[in-house]
């Protein structure tokens, strides 16, 4: 945790979360810490939390916030993998129910996460930790998941990184997103 707070120290980031940052008067970023700080061994790794405590206090800066039209809400774990079936409908690959349950976040604490999202009206949950490129609808609430920004992809001529480009814009300050690539 040490060298984490001092990581994000030396490149100006907060190191208390949940965090907030407004970029424009009508949007803000919420950031979440959804890492699971208790793990002890390898079974535990990558399964994701967000502490009660927290959850709380996300509470509040929506609250604080609730007049802002733009409203993202930015952690790292998956707050909804799909089952087998429905990923399927949606024409992408299953995962086993050993991987959703070890690479997302408890059933509680999701299902807090987005009824806050829904009743602050949250217009983005962005994640990472599946490093899969990928966009859905899940209660009214638009799911996007990160590819892998730092792993670079062979292409023809050379290699790329991916990444989301969001643009808020007009009046109804719709957000829209695209994925940009850089030669490495």
């Amino acid at each position: 945790m040490a060298r984490m707070a001092k990581g994000l120290r030396m490149g100006g980031q907060p190191t208390r979360f949940p965090s907030m940052h407004r970029i424009h008067d009508d949007t803000v970023v919420f950031v979440l810490n959804s890492n699971n700080l208790g793990n002890t061994s390898s079974a535990t790794n990558a399964v994701g939390v967000i502490a009660h405590f927290d959850l709380v206090r996300f509470a509040g800066l929506l609250y604080q916030f609730r007049d802002v039209p733009v409203k993202i809400v930015a952690l790292h774990h998956s707050p909804n993998i799909p089952e087998s079936q429905t990923a399927l409908k949606r024409g992408n690959k299953p995962m086993s129910s050993v991987s959703r349950l070890a690479h997302q976040i408890p059933e509680s604490e999701r299902r807090a996460l987005r009824l806050l999202c829904l009743s602050h009206r949250v217009r983005l949950v962005l994640h990472g930790h599946l490093h899969l490129e990928e966009c859905r609808q899940v209660n009214g609430i638009t799911i996007v998941g990160a590819p892998a920004s730092t792993q670079p992809l062979d292409k023809e001529g050379g290699q790329v990184c991916r990444f989301w480009q969001y643009q808020i814009g007009g009046v109804s300050r719709r957000v829209t997103r695209r994925i940009v690539e850089l030669c490495v």
